[in-house]
């Protein structure tokens, strides 16, 4: 990370404009995690951060998204942003470039297997989804499945919790716990023994989200600049949670939305003002179209 002379990290608080202007690593890209940074719960992006991305365009500037969703559920953003560079998705499992996957690691169902089924079998609504490349299936159908029956794609077609369901590969597992019960601290503690073979990414007492190992945000952003030829220096990352924050430490710049998790804030070169699409905005105003 690219940590600029003369920065305090506080909200609001802006890069001194004549240091900034001295950076030797200009902007070349810019990278916005979606959920709860560019977007809270919209089915499209607004029409204000849709426009100050045709400006980046209109300097030569890139845009992409790095996001925890699979492509298919971030593709009407990425058809917003009318990217035309690939995007990171499935927590950097996945790099995604307009309708074809370009590179992707998948993750051995079985290696957690039998932590899995153990808190199924003690937890009724303990919810497990497996993501396929069109479709998110779960293997039980859970009170929270039930009431979003039609909302998501592939919840409506349960896989059962057989040997053949776990004999294979998929993007990602998602567990969560509706009732927040205390069961996913629990989970994530013992996910640990795995860490050679997994990656996990945990939302509070929620949910926890189970890629292939070495898998993050910021190994997928690794990729795609040895993909654009871009160096870290030149990139600024803006995201909101834990699963950002290795994103943007290796971002030149890497900024917090004012809504962000309190760790993200602690590890970024600068919160914004405005939350959300606002701080995006805000951020990409003042360290990049101000040059």
């Amino acid at each position: 990370m690219c940590i600029l002379p003369g920065f305090s990290v506080a909200e609001g608080v802006l890069l001194n404009q004549e240091v900034f202007r001295m950076n030797k690593f200009p902007v070349q890209l810019v990278v916005s995690d979606i959920d709860d940074t560019l977007i809270h719960k919209e089915d499209h992006l607004n029409e204000k951060i849709i426009q100050t991305i045709e400006e980046l365009k209109r300097r030569g500037i890139q845009f992409t998204l790095a996001t925890g969703r699979m492509p298919y559920r971030a593709e009407s953003y990425a058809g917003d942003a009318k990217l035309t560079v690939p995007f990171i998705a499935n927590n950097g499992s996945i790099l995604y470039d307009r309708g074809r996957m370009i590179w992707c690691k998948m993750l051995y169902a079985k290696i957690i297997q039998e932590i899995t089924q153990r808190y199924m079998e003690r937890n009724p609504q303990f919810t497990v989804i497996f993501s396929f490349t069109d479709r998110e299936c779960p293997l039980v159908r859970t009170e929270w499945i039930r009431k979003r029956l039609g909302k998501y794609k592939g919840y409506d077609q349960t896989l059962g919790n057989t040997p053949d369901v776990w004999n294979q590969t998929v993007h990602k597992i998602y567990v969560l716990d509706d009732a927040r019960s205390g069961i996913i601290g629990a989970f994530a503690d013992e996910l640990e023994y795995y860490r050679n073979e997994i990656s996990f990414f945990q939302y509070g007492e929620f949910s926890i989200e189970i890629v292939a190992g070495g898998c993050s945000k910021a190994s997928g952003l690794t990729r795609l600049l040895e993909y654009l030829s871009i160096p870290a220096d030149c990139v600024m990352a803006v995201g909101d949670h834990t699963n950002d924050i290795e994103l943007i430490k290796k971002a030149g710049i890497g900024v917090a939305v004012a809504n962000a998790d309190s760790q993200l804030k602690a590890a970024a070169d600068y919160v914004t003002a405005g939350e959300r699409d606002l701080g995006v905005k805000e951020a990409i105003e003042k360290f990049v179209l101000s040059e």
